[in-house]
């Protein structure tokens, strides 16, 4: 826009543009906006010196987690770029302040078969196990390993419930990876049975890395949805809020039926890679299918949050959930805005900042509670 980019950032761009549909038309809104030229903030950017100021910051933060900087990394979040349905305006005030910190009282809890519940810290290193004094589990973190679980010869299940705010991962016993997103739960056997199906219950969105076995498949059952699968990678999102509960497949195939019904993999959906089935909360039953970026939908993995065509009043239960806060939105007009938006390293305050730039709002924010209003005249 400001017409200063060189030979190979102009060949990145065209490559980059060229890519889909949604980033031509993005640019396009950018560039037709009738706001886009009095944005003052691009005409007065230096971009050398806030180049700098990104790069000191990542620096800064990659010394304090004792990593190795690497420049290839450092350009996704160069690169951030948020689009805002009307207007796509980025607002950049980097912030490394660590959201996810773990605070007694609001804690994940794991509830272990014979209905005792522990709470975990995100922190701790340690052993877990029975009654008898039997290994369960092992802590390591921000994961929780059973793949090392004593013989057990029936059903015994374990539920792992991750607060809003905080990211959690476990190993199932065959080796079975699972990330669990802020405000999540699932129950799952510590130990699959021989000549069983491998079945977990997921409440909330979990990314699935699950170990091959020809012999027992694995079975993701969330609400009336069954999701079959044998070895694969893939995300279900099934919030309650949400009126379609989504399956996106990364890798491998996965079937989707009825949970109520015996599978039947004459009539079960099958998914192919970079694909996403809506499946019916409420009634059952697929809604639709279609071919999607599959980072979109799996970018919260790396604390990432990614909105696309969403109403602001579905947007709200992904913030309290990530930023682990509480909003009340006292301005109704505002809840059926639609947005899309890339989210990463911003706080709270910056995230409802570039809300505001597109759709203005007021908002006040007393620790961990957010009210918005509607704007003044």
């Amino acid at each position: 826009m400001k017409g200063k980019l060189s030979d190979e950032e102009e060949r990145f761009f065209t490559s980059w543009i060229q890519e889909s549909e949604e980033k031509q038309d993005l640019f396009n809104r950018l560039k037709d906006s009738e706001n886009a030229e009095n944005i003052s903030v691009i005409a007065k950017l230096d971009d050398n010196e806030e180049w700098q100021k990104v790069l000191e910051k990542y620096r800064n933060k990659k010394i304090k987690e004792n990593k190795t900087f690497n420049i290839s990394s450092l350009l996704k979040y160069a690169a951030v770029f948020i689009g805002l349905i009307g207007l796509g305006y980025g607002y950049w005030n980097y912030n490394f302040n660590n959201q996810s910190s773990f605070e007694s009282g609001d804690s994940i809890t794991l509830t272990l078969g014979n209905g005792k519940t522990l709470q975990i810290s995100p922190e701790a290193q340690q052993t877990i196990t029975d009654v008898q004094g039997k290994i369960l589990s092992e802590q390591k973190g921000e994961l929780i390993d059973y793949s090392r679980t004593t013989e057990v010869r029936k059903l015994v299940y374990n539920t792992l419930t991750v607060p809003n705010g905080i990211r959690f991962s476990v190993v199932l016993s065959d080796s079975t990876v699972v990330h669990l997103n802020a405000g999540s739960s699932l129950k799952y056997p510590i130990k699959f049975i021989e000549n069983q199906n491998r079945q977990v219950f997921l409440k909330g969105e979990a990314y699935f890395d699950v170990t091959k076995n020809k012999a027992k498949p694995f079975v993701v059952t969330s609400g009336n949805l069954d999701v079959r699968v044998l070895g694969t990678k893939f995300n279900v999102s099934s919030y309650p809020e949400d009126e379609h509960i989504k399956t996106v497949l990364v890798e491998g195939a996965v079937s989707l039926y009825n949970a109520k019904n015996k599978y039947d993999p004459k009539r079960a959906l099958k998914l192919k890679p970079g694909y996403k089935a809506d499946w019916d909360r409420l009634y059952g039953g697929t809604k639709a299918v279609e071919q999607v970026d599959t980072d979109i939908y799996t970018g919260w993995t790396e604390g990432k949050l990614i909105i696309k065509e969403m109403p602001f009043k579905n947007i709200i239960q992904k913030l309290q959930r990530h930023y682990k806060v509480n909003i009340e939105n006292k301005y109704e007009d505002l809840n059926n805005e639609v947005f899309t938006a890339t989210f990463d390293i911003e706080t709270i305050e910056e995230t409802l900042k570039i809300f505001a730039i597109e759709t203005p709002f007021q908002y006040e924010i007393k620790g961990d509670d957010i009210i918005i209003y509607k704007p003044e005249n």
